[in-house]
């Protein structure tokens, strides 16, 4: 069994965690701590009474290292950077799988311009695996001390992207309108994010400036890269992408919904769609629809993403639905968490959205 923690139980990512971790067959899940809570955890969790006993705690997450065996930070932006390097140092065997920002980028100077703080670790960014295993992560997850989980808008968007830029089938700027429930926004409500702000209501926000594109864009970039090893003039470096980023706030609780303009070398595109459906073909958790569009509806509750792709004159229009805190977050982080501990990454993740 995995003895695991969660640093940071109160908020969706660790509500999330604690929900998947309960049903997983080969994790102990013995703690969550909060700086805010004390008391029952199903106080704070209540469709989870009578499903666990846990009360919060706060104890300090090096402590925590010492005697488990992962410990995941669902905690905000800036805590993990300034904790990470003790608790790995609190135990050689210990793994660290971070929900948030802090070690998605590995550029230290980006931290200030798009998380409003320089990082507080910078020799740590380059131990960080960032954990997407549908994009080439798998081989570094094995084994590695310190995940980084991508950030909800940028998985479903480069789940859209990643495997064109591979191939080399981008050919110029691609303009990306992402559609976001208010649970992305965290569970302390702030003034663009109050219920009364977003009932009934749709508007763009962060436009062209939001965090998620330095991210996507590195991602993509070593998605361009010949793979290490490979055979000379087998593949050439594909050129960097530009992505021009637009999120929108949306009257929802849940779901990311992704539409990519993606421009295509003429002639190619209908092997642009087919590099999509044999990319994603035998992936555990991504489906790629032949006839009609994903729905929210459909990957909801689960750790499943849904994409399909509509081909026109140099043109693919790829759109892409996930659940913003089970495969943009706390699902993701659960596949990671397998991977990197040498289990099948569908172990306790296999449960179907919910339909409605």
């Amino acid at each position: 069994m995995i003895r695991a923690a969660i640093v940071g139980g109160t908020g969706y990512g660790g509500m999330e965690l604690l929900r998947l971790l309960l049903g997983h067959p080969e994790v102990e899940l013995d703690t969550l701590t909060s700086r805010s809570q004390t008391g029952p955890v199903a106080d704070a969790h209540p469709h989870l009474r009578g499903l666990t006993e846990l009360r919060f705690t706060q104890e300090r997450a090096a402590e925590l290292a010492a005697v488990h065996d992962v410990l995941f930070f669902a905690t905000p932006h800036g805590v993990a950077a300034k904790e990470a390097r003790e608790v790995l140092g609190a135990n050689p065997a210990v793994r660290l799988i971070d929900l948030s920002g802090d070690f998605r980028l590995r550029d230290p100077g980006l931290y200030a311009e798009h998380y409003g703080r320089e990082h507080a670790d910078p020799a740590l960014l380059e131990q960080a695996v960032y954990g997407v295993p549908e994009c080439g992560a798998r081989p570094d997850l094995a084994g590695a001390r310190l995940v980084a989980n991508p950030g909800c808008h940028a998985y479903a968007t480069l789940l859209a992207l990643w495997p064109l830029q591979r191939e080399g089938l981008i050919a110029g700027r691609v303009g990306v309108c992402s559609v976001t429930g208010s649970s992305g926004s965290g569970a302390t409500p702030a003034a663009g994010t109050h219920h009364p702000e977003r009932f009934a209501n749709f508007k763009a926000y962060k436009p062209l400036r939001h965090q998620h594109v330095p991210e996507i864009e590195a991602a993509l970039a070593r998605a361009g890269q010949p793979a290490a090893g490979a055979a000379r003039g087998v593949r050439t470096a594909s050129p960097p992408v530009r992505i021009d980023f637009v999120p929108h706030s949306a009257p929802l609780a849940r779901g990311i919904h992704v539409t990519a303009f993606v421009p295509v070398p003429p002639g190619r595109e209908a092997e642009a769609v087919d590099v999509l459906h044999s990319t994603y073909e035998g992936e555990p958790f991504v489906r790629v629809l032949r006839g009609g569009q994903p729905e929210l509806r459909g990957v909801v509750g689960s750790n499943y993403a849904d994409l399909a792709a509509t081909p026109d004159d140099g043109l693919l229009c790829v759109t892409a639905v996930i659940d913003n805190l089970v495969k943009g977050m706390a699902g993701t982080a659960v596949q990671n968490m397998n991977l990197v501990c040498g289990l099948d990454e569908r172990t306790g993740l296999r449960a179907p959205g919910l339909g409605l």
